[in-house]
C-alpha cells in the first residue's frame, strides 16, 4: 500500500491519478461532509452519516479516523492490499499502520511517501489554480505546524519538481520494498527448512 503525504499545492492529488493510470487502485474514503458537484460517479469516496461512521469505526472497517471542519474520514479496512495507493496525512500515518498490526495484516507493506515541493513553488501552483493570496498564507502557515515532524512518519521523501519524473521514483521504490519483503520471506522459509533437516538428522 502506498501512501502519499503533502502540503497544499505539492502534487499530491495530481500523483494519485497518475499512479492509477499505473494500475494501482485508489484507497476508498468514507466521509461525512456534504458531497461536492460533480464527486456522484467518484468511487474513491463513500458519504456516510456521522452515527454509520461511528458504527464503521467501532467494527474495526476503518483503518484510521481524521477530523476536518467538523467532518470526519477514513479509509476503509477493504483498501488494505498492495497494490492501493492513497492520500494520508500526517498525524494518520502511524494510525494506520498500528490498525494494520492491530488487525493481522502485518504482510501488507506500508510505504509512505513524502511529496516535497518548496513554499514558493506551492504558491505559484495554488495562484494558478484560483486560491487567494489569504488563503495561501494560511495554508502555508498551518502547513508548516503539521508538517514539522513529517520526515519521522515516512519511508522516503519525494521532491516533486516534474510529475512523471517523482511517480517513477515511487513506483521504483516501492516495486524494489516488495522484492526485498519477497526475498527475505523466502530466506525465512529456507532457514526454517533447514532448521527442520538439522532436528530429523539429529534424531537418527
Amino acid at each position: 500500500m502506498i501512501i502519499l503525504i503533502g502540503e497544499s499545492g505539492s502534487g499530491k492529488t495530481t500523483i494519485l491519478n497518475e499512479l492509477e493510470k499505473r494500475g494501482y487502485k485508489k484507497a476508498v474514503n468514507h466521509t461525512t461532509r456534504a458531497k461536492r458537484e460533480g464527486e456522484e460517479k467518484l468511487k474513491e469516496y463513500k458519504f456516510v452519516t456521522k452515527t454509520e461512521f461511528e458504527d464503521m469505526w467501532n467494527k474495526n472497517e476503518l483503518l484510521q479516523r481524521a477530523e476536518f471542519n467538523g467532518e470526519f474520514y477514513g479509509i476503509g479496512i477493504d483498501s488494505l492490499k498492495e497494490d492501493v495507493a492513497c492520500i494520508s496525512i500526517v498525524d494518520s500515518v502511524k494510525d494506520i499502520k498500528e490498525k494494520a498490526k492491530e488487525l493481522g495484516k502485518e504482510d501488507i507493506k506500508i510505504h509512505t511517501f513524502y511529496i516535497f515541493v518548496s513554499p514558493e513553488e506551492r504558491t505559484k501552483r495554488m495562484l494558478k489554480r484560483g486560491d487567494s493570496i489569504e488563503g495561501i498564507q494560511k495554508r502555508i502557515a498551518i502547513d508548516k505546524e503539521k508538517f514539522a515532524k513529517v520526515k519521522e512518519v515516512v519511508d522516503y521523501t519525494i521532491e516533486n519538481n516534474e510529475i512523471e519524473e517523482a511517480v517513477n521514483q515511487i513506483i521504483e521504490l516501492d516495486q524494489k520494498e516488495k522484492q526485498y519483503s519477497t526475498s527475505s520471506l523466502i530466506d525465512g522459509y529456507i532457514l526454517e527448512y533447514s532448521k527442520i533437516l538439522w532436528m530429523l538428522n539429529q534424531s537418527i
